[in-house]
């Protein structure tokens, strides 16, 4: 288990899952944006978790190493097709933000919204972090190794169902907290799982791109005409 240290939040990518695009927020949804990022700062207890596995491929499948998790899907096949490792990652800032969240939302619902928000915010920042912390680690050990963006469980056509081995390859819940329910819902709410696949050799540009996104019918972001960033 690894801990995070946050000591600010992004406001305007919170801005951008409110709604305002690129434009600044107003005052009183700033105002809301200074409560909600001192609060969130009081409460979350901010850890991930990380194993990294050689790659087995049999028959165009990708297994972990050791492990009987496979993963399937077109998506991760491409996503992975330059690597020989990859890192499981899993972040939450603990059930502490979904009490804080559910109080909010008796007392104020603007404001639970926000408070919300940042919170999505908070957790991106961590995963940031602790990729951070990973790569500096692994290329101490390596000295070289490429890396490639974030792949989240459910992205793509890689299914969620596969995210329950995943976090128990981690031991998710007894290290930071984090399981699974019946329905593919973690917990802590404000948690992400993910892969990141590690290449020996430079790995070609690739984006994320809403063509493959299992949320592009839904996107409120593309209900705007926007993206969502990444």
């Amino acid at each position: 288990m690894n801990h995070i240290t946050l000591t600010e939040l992004n406001y305007m990518e919170c801005a951008r899952y409110l709604g305002y695009g690129k434009n600044a927020p107003d005052e009183m949804t700033e105002k809301l944006m200074r409560e909600c990022e001192s609060e969130l700062l009081d409460y979350a207890v901010p850890r991930f978790v990380y194993k990294i596995f050689d790659i087995d491929r049999q028959n165009e499948k990708i297994r972990l190493s050791g492990t009987e998790l496979w993963l399937t899907g077109d998506s991760i096949k491409e996503h992975l097709a330059e690597c020989s490792r990859l890192i499981l990652l899993c972040a939450t800032l603990s059930d502490n933000v979904d009490r804080l969240i559910r109080k909010t939302e008796i007392k104020d619902m603007a404001k639970a919204l926000v408070m919300d928000a940042m919170a999505v915010v908070a957790v991106e920042q961590v995963c940031d972090k602790a990729e951070e912390h990973i790569r500096d680690k692994y290329l101490t050990k390596y000295t070289s190794g490429y890396f490639t963006w974030r792949f989240g469980f459910g992205y793509g056509d890689l299914p969620l169902e596969e995210e329950r081995m995943a976090l128990s390859l981690l031991d998710a819940d007894k290290r930071i907290g984090v399981h699974m329910n019946d329905s593919l819902i973690m917990f802590p709410r404000k948690t992400v799982a993910c892969i990141i696949g590690i290449s020996k050799e430079e790995i070609k540009s690739r984006k994320k791109s809403c063509v493959s996104c299992n949320m592009r019918d839904r996107c409120k972001f593309r209900l705007r005409g926007e993206r969502c960033g990444f």
